[in-house]
Parts: C-alpha cells; sequence; structure tokens
C-alpha cells in the first residue's frame, strides 16, 4: 500500500498549490481543458522550492513537518475548491485529442515507475547525497545550510529546490528519505513533456502537442535514462523549463494587451511566470542558464514585433522589468551567496585540477566525441537525422517557433563549448549536460514538423487523428524499452548490504571511518561503486570517498584528505601491504559490498583475509566487513 500512497500523495501535492494559484488569480480561463491541468501542476512544481527557500530566509525559526504541511495544502485545496465551486463540469471537459494526450502522459508515468519496481535505491554515486538531503530537510524541517552532521560541507551553492518536494512527500506518505527522493525524482521524470507539451498546443496545435510530447517523453531514451545516473537535480528544474518560458512569454503578451486583461489576472500572470523563473534557478542552478536564452529571445521577439508603437513598446518594457524584478527578488536568498561561492571556486578548481599529479580519472570533464551524441541525447542517429531534418524544413518554411529552437540549440552548444575560451567563470556547464537535455528541443521540433504535415491538408480533422494515434503508437512502441532500460552496474545497494548496514549500527563507534570500493571518474573526484558509498546514509559514519558534491563545496582540507585516502583505497587493491599507510589515514574498517567495483577488480576479501593487519568481522552473501588491527 506504501506506493498507491505515495503516488495519491505525489498527485495532491503537485496538483493542490497550482490550482490554488490558478483560482486565485483567475487565469485558469485563459488555458482550456488539459492545458489548465498540466499548468496547475507546473505551477505546483514551481511553489516548494520558492515556499522553503523564502521561508527559510525570511523565518528562520519557522520549521515545517508532516502536520503543518498537510495543513497547509488542505487549506489550499478548500479555497481552490470554493472559488471553483461553479466550474467542475468546465474543468473536467476534454476533447478527443487531449484524452490522447492524456493516455501519452499515462503511459510515460507507467513506464517511469515501472522501471523502479526491483529498484528499491536510487542509482549511482549522486544518489547519495540526495537521500542525505532529503533526510536532512525532513528532519530539520527546512532546507539545510550545510550536509553536516555528515559531512563538512557547505551548501550556499548548491540547488536545494527538489528536496522541499522529496521532504513533503517523505513528511505526508511517511516513506524512507530514499525512497521519497526516487518517487518524487520519477515522476517528475514521467511530466518531461508537460512543457512541450503546453507550448505546442498554444503556439503550434494540438496534433503538434501529442506528437512532441511523444517524442519527448517516449521516443527518446532521454530523460528517461536519467533514473540510471541519479540525475534528478537537472531533471527537476529542467520539467518546468517551458513551462516558465511559457508563462514569461503569456505574462509580456498579457502586459503588451493590457486593456483586455483584468488587474488581477495581470498580477497573476506576473507573479506566476516570475516564481515559475525563480523555481528554474533553485531547483538547478546551471539550468538557468539554459533557460536565460530562450528568455532573452522572447523579450528581444516581442519589442521588436511592437516597434510601430510606443505605448506596447513600453508595456512589454515594464512586464519586463515586473517579472524581472520579482524574479530577481524570490532568487535573492541564495543568489548573491551562491555567485560569490562560483566565481571563488572556479579559480580554486582550476588549481586543484592543475597540481592533480595522479591522474586515475578515464573520463575528461569538458570534452566529448561525436560517437557520444547518440546515447547522450537519447536516440538512435537515424532520429537524430530526422530531427536534424525537421530543424531545417521548419526553418525554411519559417516557423517562427523552430527558428527558436534553432538559436537555443546554438546558444546551448555555445555554452558547452564555452571552456575553449579558457576563461573559468565562463565553465558553467559541460557539453554532456546540455546533450542530455535536448529532448526539449527535439520535442518541440518534431512536434512543429507533425502540425505543419496537418496543414499540408488542410487540418484535415481524420489526418489530424491518424498523425495523432500515429504517435501514440509509436510512443507505445518506444515504452518497454523506456521501462526497462537498466544499467545495472549502476545500482549499488542490495538486502545483503542493508542487512550489513544494521549491523554497522549496532555493533561500530559512531565515530569510525570506513574505507570503501572507490572509482576515479576524475583525477579530483572519486566516488564509491558499491553500497560503501551509501554507509553515511544507513549508519551515520564516515567513508572515505565521502559524497559526490564534495570536490566543487568542500574547503580545501576536506578536499585533500578525501583524494589523499580515496588514492590509498585504489592503491591497497594492487598491494595489500598499503594496509598501514591505509590505518594512518586514520581509517578504521574496510567494506567490501556485494557489487564490488564495477570498473576494476576492487577490494579483494580473499586478499584481505591473508593480511595479519586486518580482522573480519562480518560476512553475508559477498558483503565482508575487515576491521583493521595494524602493529
Amino acid at each position: 500500500m506504501l506506493e498507491l500512497r505515495l503516488f495519491f500523495v505525489l498527485a495532491l501535492m503537485l496538483l493542490i498549490p497550482g490550482w490554488f494559484a490558478l483560482a486565485l488569480t483567475g487565469i485558469w480561463k485563459r488555458w482550456p481543458g488539459l492545458q489548465s491541468w498540466l499548468l496547475a501542476i507546473g505551477i505546483g512544481i514551481s511553489f516548494y522550492p520558492v515556499f522553503f527557500y523564502a521561508s527559510r530566509f525570511f523565518l528562520p525559526w519557522l520549521t515545517f513537518g508532516p502536520y503543518k504541511m498537510s495543513a497547509l495544502l488542505l487549506g489550499m485545496l478548500v479555497v481552490a475548491m470554493w472559488l471553483l465551486r461553479k466550474d467542475g463540469a468546465w474543468l473536467s471537459r476534454l476533447d478527443l485529442f487531449e484524452w490522447i494526450a492524456v493516455i501519452v502522459f499515462a503511459v510515460t508515468i507507467f513506464t517511469r515507475f515501472w522501471i523502479i519496481r526491483d529498484q528499491p535505491f536510487p542509482a549511482w554515486s549522486d544518489s547519495v547525497h540526495h537521500s542525505i538531503l532529503t533526510q536532512l530537510t525532513a528532519v530539520r524541517g527546512q532546507l539545510p545550510y550545510s550536509l553536516e552532521p555528515y559531512f563538512p560541507i557547505p551548501l550556499d551553492q548548491y540547488h536545494l529546490g527538489i528536496y522541499s518536494l522529496s521532504a513533503t512527500l517523505q513528511w505526508i506518505a511517511q516513506a524512507p528519505a530514499h525512497t521519497a527522493l526516487l518517487w518524487t525524482a520519477q515522476m517528475l521524470n514521467a511530466l518531461c513533456g508537460i512543457g512541450v507539451y503546453l507550448v505546442l498546443d498554444r503556439k503550434v496545435g494540438r496534433v503538434g502537442a501529442i506528437a512532441g510530447a511523444v517524442a519527448a517523453s517516449l521516443l527518446l531514451s532521454q530523460p528517461a535514462l536519467y533514473v540510471n545516473w541519479g540525475r534528478f537535480t537537472q531533471m527537476s528544474s529542467q520539467v518546468i523549463l517551458l513551462v516558465g518560458w511559457l508563462l514569461v512569454w503569456e505574462a509580456l503578451l498579457s502586459w503588451r494587451s493590457a486593456e483586455g486583461f483584468r488587474r488581477r489576472e495581470l498580477i497573476g500572470y506576473t507573479g506566476l511566470a516570475a516564481m515559475s523563473t525563480a523555481s528554474i534557478f533553485l531547483l538547478h542552478f546551471r539550468v538557468a542558464a539554459f533557460y536565460l536564452p530562450l528568455i532573452a529571445l522572447i523579450c528581444l521577439w516581442l519589442l521588436w514585433s511592437s516597434r510601430k508603437d510606443k505605448a506596447s513598446i513600453a508595456r512589454v518594457v515594464g512586464g519586463i522589468v515586473g517579472v524581472g524584478v520579482m524574479s530577481l527578488l524570490l532568487v535573492g536568498p541564495v543568489l548573491v551567496d551562491a555567485l560569490q561561492v562560483y566565481t571563488g571556486s572556479r579559480a580554486i578548481q582550476t588549481s586543484v585540477r592543475a597540481a592533480s599529479s595522479v591522474q586515475v580519472g578515464t573520463v575528461n570533464f569538458f570534452e566529448f566525441t561525436f560517437s557520444s551524441f547518440p546515447y547522450l541525447i537519447g536516440g538512435p542517429s537515424w532520429f537524430l537525422w530526422l530531427s536534424t531534418g525537421a530543424l531545417l524544413v521548419g526553418v525554411i518554411l519559417r516557423k517562427k517557433l523552430v527558428i527558436a529552437c534553432l538559436f537555443w540549440v546554438l546558444s546551448l552548444f555555445g555554452l558547452g563549448y564555452a571552456y575553449l575560451l579558457q576563461i573559468p567563470v565562463l565553465n558553467l556547464t559541460n557539453l554532456g549536460a546540455i546533450l542530455i537535455m535536448l529532448y526539449l528541443p527535439i520535442g518541440l521540433v518534431i512536434g512543429s514538423l507533425a502540425q505543419e504535415i496537418v496543414a499540408v491538408f488542410r487540418s484535415d480533422r481524420c489526418v489530424a487523428y491518424g498523425v495523432s494515434i500515429f504517435f501514440l503508437g509509436a510512443g507505445m512502441a518506444a515504452a518497454p524499452a523506456r521501462a526497462t532500460t537498466v544499467e545495472a552496474y549502476r545500482y549499488f545497494v542490495t538486502p545483503a548490504d542493508v542487512a550489513a548496514m544494521d549491523w554497522i549500527k549496532a555493533n561500530t563507534p559512531p565515530d569510525a571511518l570506513f574505507a570503501v570500493n572507490t572509482y576515479f571518474w576524475l583525477s579530483w573526484a572519486p566516488h564509491g561503486t558499491d553500497a560503501g558509498y551509501w554507509i553515511p546514509y544507513f549508519t551515520q559514519r564516515r567513508t572515505t570517498a565521502s559524497v559526490m558534491i564534495f570536490s566543487s563545496l568542500a574547503d580545501s582540507e576536506h578536499r585533500a584528505e578525501v583524494v589523499t585516502a580515496s588514492q590509498q583505497i585504489e592503491l591497497l587493491e594492487s598491494d595489500p601491504g598499503s594496509l598501514a599507510a591505509l590505518a594512518e589515514t586514520g581509517v578504521d574498517y574496510i567494506y567490501i559490498g556485494q557489487r564490488g567495483d564495477f570498473a576494476s577488480p576492487g577490494l579483494q576479501a580473499d586478499i584481505l583475509r591473508e593480511q595479519e593487519a586486518v580482522e573480519e568481522v562480518y560476512t553475508n552473501e559477498g558483503v565482508s566487513l575487515f576491521r583493521l588491527t595494524p602493529p
């Protein structure tokens, strides 16, 4: 029953704040049918990061928990239902095309939750600190300022927005932190196409909206693959990226034709656009950089299209200032500190990388070969060529949205290759983070092409239904792959490891330090390879590998400790005689998980058993735990 409770709570969490805002502002009437429901979800997602960051900043003494959040959501629900009490029939009215879209989203949701049915613990390295931060938020009742008491890592330059959602789910559904995190992330992943659908439905056509949603949600393997990587913060921000852009677009249009809007609607549009924009930043700082070219584009286009009417230009400028100022106010509690830490960290990271003498990493952070593009973008080569062809056709036909996508993609690649300028402050992200989010512009382009096919036949209704059903069928055909593509080596925790964690909590001192199997994905950024990496979350003990974000957020002392200890672990794999040096780093125990090391032989229990300097204190189903006993 936990699964049903999680799903039900998640649905209410995402819908209630959005419908509260739409009912309060009255703008829902301008978003008919399915549009209003999807917009409510987008606004609902945006609400939590802004609310939690603002409350922490303005009311630092205020904490939340299951009762306060339940009461808040219940109050919102009562107000929304009262304001909409006469409009129930209108809200439930969907046409056949919209029901096709509902099926698309339902299939997508099914695929995202089916894939985790046998994977109760989130995958890969980032999931450890995501789970810890969810737990910290739930225990403290507000977003944390650091990873203490787990690790001495400040969080001024880390985006915490998703934990406002996962902690709320943990409270209300009474689920473990890692479960609440995984279900929150997968629900957001399932909603990856709502922005594509809304933009296309509002600006292109409903058939295009269905096709675009199918392309972004099911035809491409991204973002479904994110579940294998624990790429949850980037996903959470991207799911509302196009929703925020569309709200800004509609807000500026409402300002330009202000006489057609009531003051309440105008203020509502401005506030919701600002909240969504701020939330994109608070969910993932770097995704905000992906978002800014779209905002710049729509502002310039509206100013250009209004150039013959000075009054319209003035109103558009007023709207830009209004949305911009409100957005900055909402991100103000974190923006200044984040920028200060970011600019300072550029120089620090450069010196750390330059000084590193151990080149054990096999992946360059910035360079990606063309052969990696299909995997990272999420489609076979033929589909990427099809998308490129659709882009060129749209540009030749002068379709404004396709031209906007071209501008956006070029801007994104500019960000990805900015490292070539060798100006550290411009190294906002790498090309990999950009390639894995191209499902958004691809969805827009494919949807625009589909609508153009319908237009060729003069919008014949039979053709429109045929194209929609074709894309629905294509999505259904692709669904099994989305629901079953599991990269098994990325899943570290097994039931045997969970049992070992219980033993550790009962039989080891709280300040014990555990050596764990380690992999250097970069020479300054090690991470664990098996369940040993999860020891801090399960047992509140420390490990030699820290957590993934230590390399960019921790101070130089902690970074040096982690890198040095992890190098000793790498050495121990081939030289058992290095146990004495490992003990000098403060290590008390060595943990070998059931999954071991995916990239190398890793630590070998059989070899360690032969060493006099260690004693095996626990073994079960491939899990071994050794205590160091140096002379």
